[in-house]
């Protein structure tokens, strides 16, 4: 028996179809669904820690500043620090240039103090009175003994023993043996004796010492230079002398003149203006009568007065000797000096 055939649907769609696309359906929902769940909301937290990361940031940014200005400072100062190592070695270098300098410049100085030395213990050629002691005793700059009529005033007052008044007051009273000693009067005498040591040899002099009163010194009025005998002599009496009374240079002058009608060249040691003679006006006059002391300025009168008196054609050579209280005998000093074509000295305590 043959069995029918079902009529064909046209709507050929199974369940089976129905259910797959069913599932794909729910499927792409919980996909769906899934991807939404995963999607970060902004949270107060997730602020919160996006601030500190960017503080931490600014923070670290701040940091590599820091650290490359320090980098730079320490690389300038390891700069600098070379530079005064290099200045340092330089220095160095320099300062051993400069002490090997001095040390040959000593060498040199001690080698000139020997020759030095040397020539004092050595008799002064053509030298009238031998002379002992160090180098710079043996010579001076800017002095020259010289002419043929020669004359020597050595002042012996009272000052001649002290550079100030209260020394002088003081050294008055010590017994003449003691005065005799005193460095200032040593070395006046020795100013004496370095001129007579120094006289042209055909030369003719006086030597005459003054205060208040004029002595000559030596064994005749006008001695020979070439007279060893005469010289000594006159050596002698000026280790005589003993320093006292005031200064009186017109009879000092007065005498060298009676003795040496002929001098022509004076060379006069002393310490200061004179403070005793004639010719003054009425307002010092009185005052030498009634003082002990005389101003500065009747003495620079004395002065004038005693250039007058000593007339013309005498070359004047001054040694000044230093003494306090006196300020205008350097210039009244040199003034009659560089008139009368001479030579104005006011050496050193080295000398003579």
């Amino acid at each position: 028996m043959k069995l029918k055939r079902r009529a064909e649907d046209g709507f050929n769609m199974s369940f089976l179809d129905v259910m797959a696309c069913g599932l794909g359906a729910v499927i792409l929902i919980l996909i769906l669904v899934d991807f939404n769940a995963f999607v970060p909301e902004p949270t107060d937290e997730t602020n919160k820690l996006q601030q500190e990361l960017n503080a931490a940031q600014q923070q670290r940014e701040q940091l590599q500043k820091s650290i490359d200005e320090l980098s730079n400072k320490i690389a300038l100062e390891s700069s600098s620090q070379q530079d005064v190592k290099l200045s340092q070695s330089d220095t160095s270098s320099d300062q051993s240039k400069l002490l090997q300098q001095i040390s040959t410049e000593l060498a040199v100085v001690a080698d000139l103090e020997k020759q030095l030395a040397a020539i004092a213990r050595l008799p002064v050629p053509d030298a009238n009175v031998q002379l002992s002691g160090s180098g710079q005793q043996n010579y001076i700059t800017g002095l020259k003994v010289e002419g043929q009529e020669i004359g020597i005033l050595l002042d012996k007052s009272a000052s001649m023993m002290g550079e100030n008044l209260l020394e002088v007051l003081r050294y008055m009273a010590l017994p003449d043996n003691q005065k005799l000693a005193l460095p200032k009067w040593q070395r006046s005498r020795r100013a004496a004796q370095w001129l007579l040591a120094r006289l042209p040899k055909n030369a003719k002099v006086t030597v005459v010492a003054f205060s208040e009163d004029a002595i000559m010194l030596g064994q005749r009025p006008a001695s020979s230079a070439q007279v060893s005998d005469s010289m000594n002599a006159i050596v002698r009496d000026i280790g005589k002398l003993v320093p006292s009374g005031g200064t009186n240079l017109q009879i000092g002058l007065q005498k060298l003149r009676e003795l040496h009608p002929g001098v022509t060249d004076v060379y006069l040691i002393t310490d200061g203006l004179p403070t005793l003679g004639d010719g003054l006006g009425v307002r010092c006059r009185g005052l030498l009568t009634s003082k002990k002391s005389i101003s500065s300025q009747c003495r620079q009168e004395l002065l004038v007065e005693t250039v007058k008196r000593a007339g013309q054609g005498l070359r004047m050579n001054v040694i000044l000797l230093p003494i306090e209280g006196d300020p205008y005998a350097s210039a009244m000093y040199w003034s009659w000096s560089q008139v009368t074509q001479g030579t104005f000295l006011a050496p050193a305590k080295e000398w003579p």
